[in-house]
Formats: structure tokens, sequence, C-alpha cells
């Protein structure tokens, strides 16, 4: 029998009160058993452990602790399963797409969870995200203590790491969410195709599909799905649209016959903002509601985030994939005399898209700075050459120091320019050897120019 008096499940200290069960994890990379003695400290009462620990203290001891601390919040958080869900997957957009649904549900009314890359929101708080999609166990108690707040529904990003690694089995979604298929962790499922497997997944536990139809991949996620399905984009049966407007400021749309204005740019930001329509409607919200609710919203932080608005402009982006990029940079182009660029890549992770990343980029910039992203365990230097070989035309000018970096391209703007700062968006470290350094792309911006 598992202790009745457990309110809470985590295994994170920062969420550690009375009344708590403390998981016990020891991963490649995470490990809070030295969490432990300060976890006692403030109220932990149970410890679910893969070996018996030392402590006076109630003990669930097995070989699958996430596997046991799931079952456990299916007592604590019964009330996550009354939550409709929208699940949104893809390589690009997840981000921007759950922000617009979860802002124009607020909007209607609807106190509602946010789960994805950049924040928690349980309705209790707002947690920066650890990871884009959370444990299993941990998923539940965000969705549970939501609804135990009154939220109705819940937007979650779900990644293709998060799917091949079960943290949202046994999770049935009210509307999945494809918003497109680039090229992305490549390094972790292996090959191009167990990504797009990966993926699919998340369309065998959706009540309806809604599919980006401008996809070229988009029939073979139809032929995956168990749901009823819908598609979006201009090649949208259910949802199409189109641009009516576009200026440097924002786009006006048509999106099924309703009007709908927005400061987001591009025609990948309109995508974002049809399926996000979609899934309004979907959900049960009538279209001209949802057109209401969606109009004018601002996109989330460092997407396509604009920091600085003067003589020249500065923007602010997670892109990181040659596709991200691609869009990114493609969006500014014609609103600008010239493109200065700030990138690099991420160390430890997939090697053979950075002469890639060089080519696109190449492909839009004037100037271009190569510089430190999260170089992780590996040698800053040896990206940045791996980068540098994708450069045909160009000569980068290579800075290490990223706030340098920034500093340099700022120095080098001229009237009618901008500075694209790619690669770290929302994130506000670095991760250098194993340590998470305080950086902000946005601030650092805001400190040189003040």
């Amino acid at each position: 029998m598992w202790p009745l008096k457990i309110k809470e499940i985590t295994h994170l200290l920062e969420d550690v009160e009375e009344g708590t069960a403390f998981v016990v994890l020891k991963g490649k990379i995470f490990n809070n058993l030295k969490d432990v003695p300060e976890a006692l400290r403030k109220g932990t009462e149970l410890l679910i452990t893969e070996r018996s620990l030392s402590y006076p203290v109630a003990q669930v001891v097995g070989n699958d602790p996430r596997l046991s601390a799931l079952h456990l919040a299916e007592r604590v958080y019964p009330m996550w399963r009354n939550l409709k869900l929208v699940g949104i997957t893809g390589t690009n957009g997840k981000t921007t797409t759950s922000f617009l649904t979860h802002g124009a549900l607020e909007r209607l009314g609807e106190p509602t969870v946010l789960v994805g890359t950049v924040v928690w929101y349980d309705l209790y708080r707002r947690a920066p995200a650890k990871l884009t999609t959370p444990e299993a166990f941990y998923l539940r108690r965000i969705l549970g203590r939501g609804a135990r707040k009154g939220a109705r529904f819940g937007v979650m990003e779900v990644s293709s790491i998060g799917l091949v690694q079960g943290r949202v089995r046994g999770v049935e979604f009210e509307v999945g969410v494809l918003t497109n298929i680039g090229w992305d962790h490549i390094d972790y499922h292996g090959s191009y195709e167990e990504y797009v497997k990966a993926k699919i997944l998340l369309f065998r536990q959706s009540r309806k599909a809604l599919l980006n139809a401008d996809d070229p991949l988009w029939k073979t996620f139809k032929r995956a799905s168990v749901g009823h399905i819908f598609t979006y984009g201009r090649n949208g049966k259910d949802f199409p649209y189109r641009v009516l407007e576009k200026t440097s400021r924002g786009m006006i749309l048509e999106v099924a016959g309703h009007r709908i204005s927005t400061p987001l740019l591009g025609e990948f930001n309109a995508q974002n903002l049809v399926a996000a329509f979609g899934s309004l409607v979907l959900l049960g919200f009538n279209p001209e509601s949802a057109a209401w609710a969606l109009s004018d919203l601002k996109g989330p932080p460092g997407r396509l985030e604009r920091v600085f608005d003067g003589d020249f402009s500065v923007f602010v982006d997670y892109a990181h994939t040659p596709d991200a990029i691609d869009r990114v940079l493609g969006v500014l182009r014609p609103h600008f005399k010239r493109l200065l660029v700030v990138f690099g890549a991420g160390g430890n992770r997939d090697r053979s898209k950075r002469p890639k990343m060089a080519k696109t980029v190449e492909r839009w910039a004037d100037l271009v700075v190569l510089t430190s992203d999260n170089p992780r365990w590996e040698d800053p230097k040896a990206i940045v050459r791996d980068i540098a070989v994708g450069f045909k035309r160009i000569q980068p000018v290579e800075i290490l120091d990223r706030r340098e970096a920034i500093e340099f391209a700022i120095k080098s703007a001229r009237r009618r320019d901008a500075i694209v700062i790619l690669g770290k968006g929302h994130e506000n470290y670095q991760e250098i050897e194993g340590k998470r350094i305080p950086f902000s792309d946005a601030e650092v911006v805001r400190e040189i120019l003040s």
C-alpha cells in the first residue's frame, strides 16, 4: 500500500515540501542522490529509489524508480485525466504553437497548463523547463496540480526523445499537432527514418490528428494516425489560410474565412498560428472566438524575438538546425539592408549538421560571426572548425567568447541592418564542461546597448 499522506511527487529539490515522495534518479547527467538529506529536511516522507538508502524514512525500492513513481503519481494526481490535452510535435514551431494556443485559451477565460521547452506551468507557478517533455511521473504532477486549480485544458510540446523514452506513456491527447519535419536529433535516433518514426508515436495516442498539409511527409503521418484526421496549411482542407498583408511589423492572415492580425513574422509563424487556430476549434471553441483570442498575441521569448529596434534591429532566435536557420533568415532578408549573423553549434551533438548550418547561413548573410554556443564537453575551437568547412563565399569572423562576438556584431551594424543571434534563444546559460554558466543573448544585447 502506498502511504496515504503523500501529497506530492518530485525528483527536483526545489519542489519538496511536507508530504512529498522524492524520486532518486541517476542518469548520464542527472543525479539527485546528493539532494536526499536536504529533501528529507524539507519534508520528504517517502523515498523511491533503486537501492535501499541508510535514512530513517519509508522507502520504495525497485529496479525502476521511474515506473514506481508513475504508479504512485496515478494515485496522487488522479485528476490529471480530466484535462483535454493538445500535444504538439515537429522539428520546428512546437514552442511558438504551444505559446499561441496556451495564450489564446487563457484569453478565452480558461486557465491552462503549459509544458514545453521554455516553461512548465501548473497554475501554481511558472518554472523554467528542465526538459521539453518531462518524466512520465512528473508530467502527471504538472497536469494533476493544474487540474486541482481548475484547469480543463493542457498544452504541451512532445519531443521525439520524450516519445521514444515513454514520457507520455498512457497519455491520450484530444488533439495531436504536426508542425513540420526537418533534420534534428539524428545523433540520438540513429537515422532520419527513426526520427520520423518517433514523431509518429504521438498520433497513435491522439483522438484527433491536426497535420500540416504543406509538409512533404504529412501523408506518412496520416497513414499512421489512429484518430480523426484534420489538415491545415495553404494546402489544408479543414483550416486553409492565406497571408493578406505582411510587413516588418507583422502579418494579417485569413484562416478558414476569419481574419487574424499578428506581430509575428514569416510563413512558418503563419503556419504556427493556423495550427493554434485549428487546435482551438478542435477543442470545441467556435472559429470566431479562436480568431479573436489569437489576434495580436506575442510569441515566446527567444523565438524571432526583437530585442532592439533603432537605426538597426537585433533579433534573438533558438534556431539551431539548417531548416530552422533557413526559415528565420529567409523571413528577415527582405526587410533589411544587411543581415549580420552570430551563431555556433552545440557540443556533443550531431556533428554532421554543422557545415550544413554554415551553407544555410551563407545563403542569406552579409557578415557572419562564428562563436561558442553550448560547447558542453567539446573544444569550442573544434566546433567552429566543423562549421567553417561549410562556407564557400563568406569568410566568417571567429570570436569564441559569445559576449565579445555579439559586441563585435553590434559595433559592425549600420542603419537598416539586422543582427540575428542564433542557437540559444530563451536559454539563460551556457553549458561548459558540465556547468551552466549564466548567459542570456537578449540580456547581453541590452547591456551592451545601454
